[in-house]
């Protein structure tokens, strides 16, 4: 209760009120500001005297790192740094009623730049006589010394009463009594804390601590008040608009998918049972290469289909024995029998035995699935002693830095004038895309596109959807910006936030053409050398 009485209260600005014109922003603390076309400075008075100073490059609201010397009414100050870009400066005068006239001296590197503006030091509220006297008498230092040793005293009597005496040896404490004159420990530690915080309120022990607890809001007519402090906390930057000429751009939506030069899928043949390789099944981000044997395939056959080949083999068998026979015959009479003879039964043997090698892996051997390329295994769908037809895909290997994208062209004659693509993922990153072709069959009333994506990220999710801008020939003349600096406003049409003032942002309704995954150019809604939020500019838009 010390503290509240001894600390002064903050007023509005003198001749303002908190429902004034966006001019004379509503704020509790008086403000004044001031920018050149290098610097931009916001200062401040704190409850106590206390003057803080914000110092930011105008262009793009960045914290400088400099110096700031202070002249109020003629008397020169120096600025105590406290930061990158933050200032504190205590005077006299910034205690009295009225208007100052500020001069800042301002230098950040080789740029030295004099900066002027006028802070209104409001008057303290009137309060009754008796309150008066007492505010007074309270915020005498001497007063406040002496106030502050009665409290230690009472403090250390209060301890020395509480301290407890032995008592005699035939007399039994009681557990429940307390004795006379001793407070509870609760009480004790209460009476700490008073005896702290009173102590803690005056002047004589610290200085008092800065203000900067000013909350964003947003105003009546639409603008949005954020205090340098806040704007530090969301790190807002800005940008000074001009115009330029791009290319106009068409968006769709694309999915990515794996160069089919360079993927392929592992499939079974005929029907069995899968058994692992040599080092098992393969894992996925497993590298493998081509030719890579990645697993095997038991074939598997009901009785009667088992029955029917054991017989066509010993068929074959038989017909082998006698072919043999019978081209060893023909060879040793070689000169009494014609050549022809001999080379038709060789034939003839050579076709049965390769009929019956044909035979022999659905009798006792096994498929091998091998790699068909090089790269990482993607998908992974087998287990050991599953069942597996030729229409199952066991393994899936793609190579990772041979991607595509295909998506969905619904304005034909755009795809005429292509001069560049790009694609966004959904966390921000964009890939650079080359246009390989369309197709001539519609689909979903749209013609489908290729794209190659140019050094994909090895981590790029295949699969995914992404987002395809396409650059045409067609130029576009307007204010090119980050897609960052463009959000939806709650009624809907796109708006930028536009810097009028150190504090105050103004939303801007634009009208807006894609460039590529990070720009978009402005056709309508601003004017050249404006402020424009482009970095932040979807935090600004949750203020309420």
């Amino acid at each position: 209760m010390a503290s509240l009485l001894l600390g002064r209260p903050a007023a509005a600005h003198e001749g303002h009120d908190h429902g004034a014109a966006p001019e004379a922003i509503a704020t509790a603390l008086p403000r004044a500001e001031a920018h050149s076309d290098l610097f931009e400075v916001v200062a401040i008075l704190q409850p106590g005297g206390a003057l803080t100073v914000t110092l930011d490059r105008y262009a793009d609201n960045n914290p400088l790192e400099g110096s700031v010397t202070l002249t109020i009414d003629g008397q020169e100050v120096a600025a105590e740094r406290q930061g990158i870009g933050l200032f504190v400066a205590r005077h006299p005068l910034l205690d009295r009623p009225g208007q100052l006239d500020l001069v800042f001296t301002v230098m950040a590197g080789e740029e030295m730049d004099l900066l002027t503006a006028t802070l209104d030091v409001p008057a303290p509220p009137a309060v009754s006589g008796t309150m008066v006297d007492a505010l007074a008498l309270l915020r005498n230092s001497t007063v406040q010394v002496g106030i502050g040793i009665g409290l230690l005293v009472l403090g250390l009597l209060l301890g020395r009463a509480s301290v407890r005496r032995p008592l005699p040896p035939m007399i039994e404490e009681a557990p429940s009594i307390r004795p006379v004159g001793v407070l509870p420990a609760g009480a004790r530690r209460a009476a700490a804390l008073l005896l702290v915080s009173l102590l803690a309120a005056g002047p004589a022990g610290a200085q008092q601590a800065l203000v900067t607890g000013e909350a964003p809001r947003r105003l009546q007519d639409g603008s949005i008040f954020v205090p340098k402090p806040s704007q530090r906390l969301l790190n807002l930057r800005t940008q000074l608009t001009e115009n330029g000429e791009a290319s106009a751009a068409l968006r769709m939506i694309g999915t990515l998918v794996p160069d089919p030069n360079a993927s392929g899928r592992v499939q079974a043949s005929q029907n069995g049972r899968l058994e692992p390789g040599d080092t098992g099944f393969p894992t996925l981000g497993q590298r493998v290469e081509r030719g890579q044997v990645l697993a095997y395939v038991t074939p598997t056959y009901s009785a009667a289909e088992r029955g029917g080949l054991i017989q066509n083999a010993a068929e074959l068998d038989a017909q082998i024995t006698i072919l043999e026979a019978r081209v060893r015959r023909l060879t040793s009479l070689r000169g009494t029998v014609a050549e022809r003879e001999i080379l038709d039964a060789q034939a003839e043997l050579a076709g049965v035995r390769q009929r019956r090698a044909a035979i022999q892996p659905a009798l006792s051997g096994r498929e091998p699935l091998v790699a068909p390329v090089s790269g990482i295994v993607s998908t992974v769908r087998g287990a050991v002693g599953q069942l597996v037809d030729s229409a199952t895909t066991i393994v899936e290997i793609v190579d990772p830095s041979r991607l595509w994208v295909e998506a969905l062209a619904f304005d034909r004659a755009a795809l005429e004038r292509i001069i560049g693509a790009s694609a966004t993922l959904p966390d921000g990153r964009v890939l650079d895309l080359v246009f390989m072709g369309r197709g001539l069959t519609v689909r979903q009333q749209a013609v489908p596109v290729n794209f190659r994506v140019d050094t994909p990220p090895p981590d790029a999710p295949i699969g995914i959807s992404v987002l395809v801008t396409l650059r045409t020939a067609r130029a576009v003349r307007g204010i090119v910006l980050p897609s960052d600096a463009v959000v939806r406003s709650a009624e809907g049409p796109p708006v930028v936030f536009e810097h009028a003032t150190a504090e105050r942002f103004i939303p801007r309704q634009v009208r807006v053409q894609p460039l590529d995954g990070t720009r978009v150019v402005v056709t309508a809604g601003l004017e050249p050398g404006q402020r424009v939020v482009v970095q932040g500019a979807a935090l600004i838009a949750q203020v309420r």
